[in-house]
């Protein structure tokens, strides 16, 4: 049902916020942020696409082909070039969720 859904989902953000996840500070291995203005989203260090040409609308070709991981690499890679680019993070956001991973999609949607 529609409450145990955001009973679930509040139990989470709380169990994130104690464990302190989603803290500006926090370091994950094999990760770095951008900035402290992205509150705590973590980018992947080993991003084979980082300086790649395009990357927002390979990212976008690679999310209809079902490529989650490598959807999320792209995407991760465009936001590194334009740190501004609202619908990158709103479709980075997006990605993380299909992914099941809550946190990176909360935070990166919140960007």
């Amino acid at each position: 049902s529609d409450t145990e859904f955001w009973d679930k989902m509040q139990a989470e953000w709380e169990e994130m916020a104690r464990r302190n996840w989603i803290s500006e500070n926090q370091e994950a291995p094999g990760h770095v942020t951008i900035s402290t203005i992205e509150k705590g989203y973590y980018f992947h260090t080993e991003n084979p696409f980082k300086d790649w040409p395009g990357a927002f609308e390979e990212g976008l070709k690679k999310m209809k082909e079902g490529d989650l991981p490598v959807t999320i690499l792209y995407l991760e890679a465009a936001i590194l070039q334009e740190p501004n680019d609202a619908e990158a993070w709103q479709f980075l956001g997006i990605t993380q969720a299909e992914n099941e991973n809550e946190q990176a999609a909360i935070v990166a949607l919140q960007r």
